[in-house]
């Protein structure tokens, strides 16, 4: 009997030991990072971060700056040309149609040469605001990935620069629309940086201006050339002297 009471309880008793077993967590398993469902970045921040941003963008701005200075001085200069003519001749009469006609033509020539910059500069800039913007989705998605985010939110934060804590706390309410908070731990925004800088690589250390390159560009053109091995100059000299090579 004793024996029939050992073998019932070895059959009810162990298989419930067994699936305990199993159900315990296994020590050498590696906890997972708990999933922040919901992200958010500060995407003035990334975008500003962007080597184009720095780089590359305001060189181009500064090219417009001062092709519109250009335009503004020309336009200055038929202003006064058309008050010249007015001081010179009776408004409306032939002679002053006749002396007007080619400063408004100049006038008219250069509103269209000035529309036609900017929508050169604009065609310029977009395909830079494509690979910023491209470069920052990647560098989201690989970090959400690695968060294990589902939804990642873009926060826009103001410039506090002069202003008040309680105006910019309005501002950012209201670019930010429907983002009213969130806890500081599901903000990813330096580790996208970080992935960023993987992607799209590191600012040079801002922009330098045209006036800078081109004095660069000329710079070298002054310097002296390098020496040629004899064979070199042999063959530039049969270039000066044939027009070919021999």
């Amino acid at each position: 009997m004793k024996q029939f009471y050992l073998g019932l309880f070895l059959v009810l008793v162990m298989p419930i030991a067994a699936f305990a077993q199993q159900a315990q967590p296994s020590a050498a398993a590696p906890a997972k990072t708990p999933a922040l469902i919901v992200a958010v970045v500060d995407l003035p921040a990334l975008i500003k971060a962007h080597p184009v941003t720095v780089d590359e963008v305001p060189m181009i701005q500064e090219q417009l700056k001062k092709e519109a200075l250009e335009a503004q001085k020309k336009q200055q200069n038929y202003q006064k040309e058309m008050e010249k003519v007015s001081r010179e001749y009776n408004i409306g009469t032939p002679q002053f149609e006749e002396a007007v006609r080619p400063i408004k033509e100049g006038m008219r020539q250069l509103e269209a040469q000035m529309q036609d910059k900017q929508a050169e500069m604009q065609n310029r800039m977009v395909p830079l605001q494509y690979k910023v913007y491209s470069d920052i989705q990647k560098a989201v998605e690989k970090v959400a990935y690695e968060k294990r985010a589902y939804i990642v939110h873009a926060r826009v934060s103001v410039d506090r620069t002069g202003v008040s804590e309680e105006l910019a706390a309005v501002r950012e309410a209201d670019a930010n629309g429907s983002l009213v908070w969130n806890r500081p731990e599901c903000d990813i925004t330096e580790d996208v940086k970080a992935a960023l800088a993987q992607i799209a690589g590191t600012p040079k250390g801002g922009a330098q201006s045209l006036n800078n390159l081109a004095a660069q560009a000329a710079g070298a053109a002054q310097q002296p050339a390098a020496p040629q091995p004899a064979g070199n100059q042999q063959r530039a000299a049969n270039r000066n002297t044939t027009g070919r090579l021999n």
